[in-house]
């Protein structure tokens, strides 16, 4: 009987996801949906839940499959309390799980390694996915492009109608900043920070 009801709860599980995927991308004409379209979703889904974060949570679940805290902080905008509560309550409840534990950073003070969190029916490819952007949270270089993106987002597109922007004004824009970094490899990934947001970057 108990296997039964967990068999059950799976595929509702995963009918879930394929309905939140197919509303997210309903959105968007591109394979990978934007924060933008996330967060619309999420405004539809919020009275649903309780707590923002638990819904967030569930949310970015059903649609990406898996994640690190280190992802759904970023990703979410959420503390690391927060996911941390969050995840433990979804896990005490079945939705999701607790999978393979990734290296160390080499920066790292020592604490806990990172946890890949995935829910029912996740595929290898989303884990992958997840990896791949813990990887690049990870980076100091990532990083403060993401801070340099939302400097650009604030002080410089915000003043504009338009929601474009050529690679040679990211590049003016970072070396009038006082960056560690190579000023190229910054405007690269600052240019997909800005890319993932909406913005159209000119080449």
């Amino acid at each position: 009987m108990a296997q039964k009801k967990e068999s059950s709860d799976e595929n509702n599980l995963l009918a879930y996801r394929s309905v939140f995927k197919r509303l997210l991308l309903s959105y968007e004409e591109n394979i990978v949906p934007s924060r933008e379209a996330f967060a619309r979703l999420f405004s539809l889904c919020k009275s649903v839940f309780s707590a923002e974060g638990m819904g967030k949570t569930f949310l970015y679940m059903c649609v990406y499959g898996a994640g690190t805290a280190l992802v759904l902080q970023s990703e979410l905008r959420l503390t690391e309390p927060t996911v941390y509560r969050v995840l433990k309550q979804l896990r005490t409840i079945g939705v999701v799980r607790a999978g393979h534990k990734l290296p160390a950073a080499r920066t790292s003070r020592g604490g806990p390694r990172p946890t890949i969190w995935s829910i029912e029916g996740a595929t290898p490819e989303e884990v992958n996915a997840a990896i791949r952007t813990h990887s690049k949270l990870s980076s100091p270089k990532y990083k403060v492009a993401e801070e340099v993106a939302q400097t650009i987002l604030d002080e410089y597109l915000s003043k504009r109608r338009s929601v474009e922007i050529t690679y040679k004004e990211i590049l003016v824009r970072i070396k009038t900043m006082k960056i560690p970094f190579s000023s190229g490899d910054i405007a690269d990934i600052t240019a997909e920070c800005l890319h993932e947001r909406g913005i159209r970057i000119w080449r």
